[in-house]
């Protein structure tokens, strides 16, 4: 019986947003079945337990490249070199690194969101939408929104911290889809810094975003909301106007501004 429409869509969006999601691994064959097509003698490729064991040479190579290229990773993400051994002499049967052992609990987390979850979509109908690497990983190692990131640098560091890696990482991947460099990033990020109480860093945050967005009424109130919050009222009132300025019918600044009895 498929599961309800609200609680399939719920489903997909939970594990889809929570899980370092990885590219669909194929079916292992039953026992005792022969080769796929195309594959490999059984047994050429030691301590696959997730990908079958019949698997081709050039197909491995498919996913191990898929996962590299979603995750912005190379092989030395998941496999150690042989002791004693160059580094580019890679033992791919161990499991001493840990994120090895990430990957095959998200090939099966996919498998199932791809073989269970998504056909028990009604809407969907016969198409074959699927998730993979890159539908959370977006070419970074760990899934996370530039808010989070910026947002964990701040509390450990503080905001001057956070805008420097706010520029180092849009330096590097402005244009991509990595991240979002969007007004939104940095107006959430402020958010969540002033729900904590860390008002001076939300404004530092803001002010950031009023540098990367000049033209925008809405980054100007927000940091003048903020500026308000700190007593620096004359800042404040700057802001506001400088909203007007760019949307002269910017309701929320034209009431702050009669509320502290500017005209």
């Amino acid at each position: 019986m498929p599961m309800p429409r609200k609680s399939a869509f719920r489903t997909v969006l939970l594990l889809a947003a929570l899980s370092a999601c990885v590219g669909q691994a194929p079916r292992a064959p039953a026992p005792g079945a022969a080769p796929v097509a195309g594959g490999s003698p059984r047994g050429e490729f030691q301590n696959l337990q997730v990908l079958p064991d019949t698997i081709s040479r050039a197909a491995l190579t498919a996913v191990m490249r898929g996962f590299s290229s979603s995750l912005g990773v190379r092989c030395t993400h998941c496999h150690v070199p042989y002791e004693g051994a160059p580094p580019d002499s890679l033992n791919f049967a161990s499991d001493a690194r840990e994120a090895k052992q990430v990957a095959r609990g998200m090939m099966r987390m996919v498998r199932r969101i791809n073989g269970e979850v998504m056909p028990a979509i009604p809407e969907l109908g016969d198409q074959r939408m699927q998730v993979g690497c890159v539908t959370c990983h977006r070419g970074a190692p760990r899934p996370l929104m530039l808010e989070d990131t910026l947002l964990t640098v701040a509390r450990a560091q503080g905001a001057d911290s956070a805008v420097a890696v706010y520029r180092a990482l849009r330096a590097q991947h402005y244009g991509g889809f990595t991240y979002n460099f969007g007004e939104r990033t940095l107006s959430t990020l402020a958010a969540r810094l002033g729900a904590e109480g860390r008002q001076a860093e939300a404004r530092r945050i803001l002010e950031l975003n009023v540098e990367q967005f000049p033209s925008s009424a809405g980054a100007a109130f927000e940091l003048g909301r903020v500026l308000e919050a700190l007593g620096e009222r004359d800042r404040a009132i700057a802001e506001y106007r400088r909203a007007l300025t760019l949307q002269p019918n910017h309701r929320p600044a034209q009431e702050r501004l009669r509320a502290l009895g500017q005209p």
